[in-house]
């Protein structure tokens, strides 16, 4: 089933995507616009956010400019700890605002060839055109 605009506007919705190099992202939409292609699918994110989610929890996660004094910082450390770049809205419900600024990176980034093949097929529908691995900003309009 598709997620809808109203669902998108009132939701902050996890959702998954990777980049050029193989790396993973995590993103909480903040009430954000979705990309098409993880708006396509309610039952296709909530299978890449259980897989992700029962992941086990490789090291510590590397905080960015401060985050570890947000409330929320555990949350996006969660998924850098299993080697996704975690960001989040820079302008909460800010609808058309499409720019997020990462919160926490892996120490030991997991790569797209390292999931399961269905799963990384489902990912790599949502793709992130140049390589976030040096990135602190991300402008989700460029996602492919």
């Amino acid at each position: 089933m598709q997620i809808t605009n109203f669902d998108q506007e009132d939701a902050d919705i996890d959702w998954f995507a990777t980049d050029s190099s193989g790396h993973i992202l995590h993103v909480a939409s903040g009430g954000g616009v979705l990309p098409e292609s993880v708006a396509a699918s309610q039952e296709v994110l909530l299978e890449l956010h259980q897989h992700f989610l029962t992941r086990p929890e490789l090291e510590v996660a590397e905080v960015v400019n401060g985050a570890e004094e947000a409330s929320s910082y555990q949350s996006f450390a969660r998924y850098a700890r299993r080697g996704l770049f975690s960001f989040e809205k820079t302008r909460l419900h800010e609808r058309a605002d499409t720019r997020y600024h990462l919160v926490a990176r892996p120490l030991r980034p997991l790569l797209l060839h390292e999931l399961p093949a269905p799963l990384a097929e489902l990912l790599g529908r949502t793709r992130l055109p140049g390589s976030v691995a040096e990135q602190v900003t991300l402008d989700v309009a460029t996602i492919l």
